[in-house]
C-alpha cells in the first residue's frame, strides 16, 4: 500500500485521453490509481480512501457537452463541495482547458490542467504528494492563490513517442494517437486551441509497436486519433499530402499486423476523418491498397464559400466536390460533414450549403450533420448557438427520409441551447480562454 492514490473518472466519451493519462500514471512507483466508471460513486470511495491514504488526488477529464448533462454537472458540484479534507480534485480535458476560470469559480476544482496533461498532471502530482515542487508554480496547472489566479504558462509541447497512448498492461487499447495539434485553427474547434498550431506525430515505428501489441491483447482492428487523416507527416499547412510517408505507415502496419495477426486497418474514419484538398488521385490509390473502411468521412462544414472563408476552413465547397468524385470512383462512400447554424450565415450562405448537400447526395454521397456549439476556448466561444430554421428542418428531414443523411444533430441543437445558458448562468466563463 502506498502512500497517495489517485481516483481517476473513466468515461468513454474522454477514453482516449484518460487512457494516455494512465498509461503514464501507473509507471510511478509512489502512487495506487483506481479507474472509475461511474461519477457518483467516486465521492462514495473518495471519502473511504481518504481513511486509508495521506493524500488523494481526484481527476476528471471532461467535455462542454458533458456539462449540459443535468445529472453529470450537479453530481460534480457536489463532489466538490463535500470531498474530505485530504482529497484535493483536478479538472482536464477540453472544457477545463478552454473555461478554467469556471472549473475554478463555479465548479469549485483545486486545480485545472489546461492543455495536455502527461506532464503537468504529473509534475503537480509531484508537487502535491512529494514536495518536488510548488504547486503555483507547475506549468500547465491553472489555480487560485489569495484571490488571484495563477497559472505560471503552458508546458512545452510533448514528444508523442515518449508516451504510451493506452494501458495495454491493464488490457484498455483503442485507437493511436499518430498526431496532435492541427495548424488550420478553425474558429468553431478546440483542436488547435488546446494543442496547439503545430503538428506532431508519433513515429511509424512507434505506431506499428502498439499495432502489435494491440492485437496480441486481441485487439486486431487498427483506429487512428489525427484532426485530419491525411495529414499524417505534415508540418504546416499544405495542399498536398504526404503520400511517401502515409503509404509507408499503412504498408508496415499491414506487413506486421495485418498478414500476420489478421487485423484490419480503419483510416479516413472515425476518429480520423479527413480534409478534402488532401484526398487526392494519389492518397485514394493508397487507402484502397490497405484500409478495410468503405466510409471516408470528408469534412466540409459549410456549402458558401465566404462561410468557409470566414471559419477558417481554407479550404473551398469545390474542393468538397472533388473529393468525393475522387472517393466514389474508387469505390468508397464518402460521408460528408456539415454543420448547421455557423455563426455569420446569412439566407443565401444557408441556400448554398442546402444546394451543395443535394448535388453531393444526387452523386452518391452521405450528408453528416452537426450543430454549431459555441465551445469556451475557441474564438467562436461567446457566439450564439447554431440553430435549424423551420424551412432548413424540412430540407434535412427529406434528405434523412431518404437514408441520404444522418447524425445527432437534434440532439446537438439542444445542447447548444444548453451550453448558452450555463453561459449566462455564469457557470461557464466569459474570456477565460488561456491560450
Amino acid at each position: 500500500m502506498r502512500n497517495y492514490a489517485i481516483l481517476l473518472y473513466y468515461d468513454p466519451r474522454v477514453k482516449y485521453s484518460v487512457n494516455a493519462l494512465t498509461a503514464v500514471l501507473d509507471k510511478s512507483r509512489y502512487w495506487d490509481v483506481y479507474l472509475v466508471r461511474d461519477l457518483s460513486k467516486i465521492i462514495e470511495l473518495a471519502h473511504k480512501l481518504s481513511k486509508i491514504y495521506n493524500k488523494v488526488v481526484i481527476g476528471i477529464s471532461f467535455n462542454t457537452l458533458m456539462l449540459t448533462e443535468e445529472r453529470f454537472l450537479k453530481t460534480l458540484i457536489l463532489l466538490n463541495k463535500s470531498k474530505p479534507y485530504n482529497v484535493v480534485s483536478v479538472a482536464g480535458g477540453p472544457h477545463p482547458t478552454g473555461d478554467p476560470v469556471g472549473c475554478i469559480e463555479k465548479l469549485e476544482f483545486d486545480y485545472v490542467v489546461v492543455g495536455e496533461g502527461e506532464r503537468s498532471f504529473i509534475e503537480l502530482l509531484e508537487a502535491l504528494f512529494l514536495g518536488m515542487n510548488d504547486p503555483y508554480k507547475v506549468k500547465g496547472v491553472f489555480t487560485k492563490y489569495e484571490d488571484r489566479y495563477v497559472f505560471p504558462g503552458r508546458q512545452e509541447p510533448i514528444d508523442l513517442d515518449e508516451y504510451h497512448p493506452f494501458p495495454f498492461w491493464r488490457n484498455l487499447c483503442g485507437a493511436i494517437e499518430i498526431t496532435r495539434g492541427c495548424p488550420y485553427g478553425c474558429f468553431y474547434c478546440q483542436v488547435s486551441y488546446m494543442h496547439g498550431f503545430r503538428p506532431r506525430h508519433r513515429s511509424i515505428e512507434s505506431i506499428v509497436y502498439y499495432a502489435e501489441l494491440m492485437a496480441k491483447h486481441g485487439f486486431k482492428d487498427i483506429r487512428f486519433i489525427t484532426p485530419n487523416g491525411l495529414g499524417y507527416g505534415l508540418k504546416r499547412k499544405q495542399r498536398e499530402p504526404n503520400i511517401e510517408i502515409i503509404e509507408e505507415l499503412l504498408s508496415r502496419l499491414y506487413d506486421r499486423v495485418v498478414k500476420v495477426h489478421g487485423g484490419r486497418i480503419f483510416y479516413g474514419t472515425f476518429p480520423s476523418e479527413v480534409r478534402p484538398e488532401h484526398l487526392t488521385k494519389e492518397a485514394i490509390k493508397v487507402l484502397k491498397k490497405y484500409v478495410a473502411n468503405k466510409n471516408i468521412i470528408i469534412g466540409a462544414q459549410s456549402g458558401s464559400n465566404r462561410i468557409l472563408k470566414a471559419i477558417g476552413r481554407g479550404h473551398t465547397i469545390e474542393d468538397v466536390f472533388n473529393a468525393v468524385e475522387i472517393a466514389l470512383k474508387n469505390n468508397f462512400i464518402p460521408d460528408v460533414d456539415f454543420i448547421l447554424g455557423l455563426p455569420g450565415e446569412t439566407r443565401e450562405d444557408i441556400e448554398e450549403t442546402i444546394s451543395s448537400m443535394k448535388k453531393l447526395v444526387n452523386i452518391g454521397a452521405r450528408i453528416h450533420l452537426h450543430v454549431f456549439m459555441p465551445l469556451p476556448g475557441t474564438p467562436y466561444s461567446a457566439k450564439k448557438p447554431g440553430a435549424v430554421p423551420g424551412w432548413v428542418r424540412k430540407e434535412i428531414l427529406k434528405f434523412i427520409g431518404k437514408g441520404a443523411a444522418y447524425g445527432q444533430w437534434m440532439k446537438q441543437e439542444i445542447m447548444a441551447r444548453k451550453i448558452y445558458e450555463l453561459r449566462k448562468k455564469g457557470i461557464i466563463s466569459y474570456g477565460s480562454n488561456n491560450n
